[in-house]
């Protein structure tokens, strides 16, 4: 099964992200968010990032887990390689490994100024689809 792609959009990134459950989902919507900022083949899996969020639908969630993806990028400047997720109800915890971005050593892709609600959706038919729009 594929884990996301990218989709055509004019000004912004669009990508739908796949998975069997909705942890799966989530994990790979995250990844999907870190390729469009990072080349993630640079990035180690040095570093452990716990995150754990609620919320009261499932696109808010994603929303919100996505959108605290992108303030830890820019803020601390860590970039996720991989993360492990749990989501119970509408509450998720996740274990988040990566390593802080070092410029000497790690090529930048597209700047993501935000997450939006732009066509947001998570949807279930055989497996699980989100698809997300990021302003760049």
């Amino acid at each position: 099964m594929q884990k996301y792609e990218f989709l055509e959009h004019t000004a912004d990134v669009t990508f739908k992200a796949y998975g069997r459950d909705l942890n799966e989902l989530f994990k790979n919507a995250a990844e999907a968010l870190e390729d469009t900022m990072v080349l993630l083949d640079e990035v180690a899996l040095g570093e452990t990032l716990n995150i754990e969020m609620g919320s009261d639908s499932y696109e808010n969630l994603l929303y919100d887990w996505l959108s605290e993806l992108l303030i830890t990028f820019e803020v601390e400047r860590f970039a996720l390689k991989k993360c492990f997720v749990r989501i119970v109800g509408l509450s998720l915890t996740a274990d988040c490994l990566g390593e802080i971005l070092d410029l000497n050593r790690h090529r930048l892709n597209t700047e993501v100024k935000a997450v939006t609600y732009h066509n947001l959706a998570v949807t279930k038919n055989d497996i699980y689809h989100a698809e997300v729009t990021l302003d760049v």
